[in-house]
């Protein structure tokens, strides 16, 4: 439990929805009584959690924060996101690109509040810098995809968030031994997926081979020109499956 906001260390804390109340506008009545998925892998095994997302609250963040910059980041991307998950086409522009991504990446670090420590594949200090820069750093990639919401063998899942890392070890040509680790967190909300893809530690130039993405995908951080979205649609669960994991077969390029 947190004793200081996760992002700028203030207190009082308040109690903030991972997911926020305006999205549920995207869902027949009936969608909204089903449990949302959340797994986080780790090197031993994966932890899942059912529940009914949008309801679902942590009290980790102070009432400047709540009430404040993360307010304004929902208002801000709801024109754009909110069409998303109905499964809409839209033009997103440069500036909107940049608010998803954002989004995505306050998002994942709110889901994973609500988690245990063994399985918060972020980095902590991903709250702070989100705090101070108020968007992605350099280290980051974010993508958007399509998906008609998969039928589970328990019904249908309005909501998914995955969390899935992994590491990269090797020599360079000077002898010395490096450690990169990367962390893709998925988020599939009705028709719309978003994805954050965050590597470190910092200091390496590093790219993703594209191929495995496309196409698939949309890439919005760093921002491109005007897309129109949706993009192809990923066909089954199979098919998300390999998305949310895409470094099985997409080399990270230092």
């Amino acid at each position: 439990m947190a004793r200081s906001c996760v992002f700028c260390g203030g207190t009082p804390l308040t109690n903030e929805h991972v997911f926020p109340l305006w999205m549920s506008e995207g869902f027949t009545p009936e969608l909204l009584t089903q449990s949302a998925l959340m797994v986080s892998y780790t090197e031993q095994n994966d932890r899942r959690h059912t529940g009914r997302m949008f309801t679902a609250k942590v009290k980790a963040v102070c009432g400047s924060c709540n009430n404040g910059w993360m307010s304004s980041l929902e208002g801000d991307v709801m024109p754009t996101l909110l069409p998303m998950v109905k499964g809409e086409v839209i033009q997103i522009a440069p500036e909107a690109q940049e608010l998803l991504a954002t989004w995505t990446l306050k998002t994942a670090l709110m889901c994973q509040l609500m988690q245990s420590d063994a399985v918060r594949n972020l980095p902590t200090s991903h709250y702070a810098d989100l705090f101070r820069d108020r968007r992605l750093s350099g280290q980051m990639r974010a993508f958007t995809s399509y998906m008609v919401p998969p039928q589970y063998l328990n019904g249908e899942s309005p909501v998914e968030y995955r969390s899935i890392p992994s590491e990269v070890r090797f020599t360079s040509s000077d002898g010395l031994q490096h450690r990169l680790w990367a962390t893709v967190v998925t988020l599939r909300i009705g028709y719309a997926v978003l994805q954050l893809v965050s590597v470190g530690p910092e200091g390496y130039d590093y790219d993703l081979e594209p191929a495995a993405f496309a196409p698939y995908t949309e890439q919005i951080w760093p921002v491109q020109e005007s897309i129109c979205w949706p993009p192809r649609a990923l066909g089954s669960i199979s098919d998300l499956d390999q998305f949310a994991d895409p470094l099985k077969e997409t080399k990270v390029i230092i």
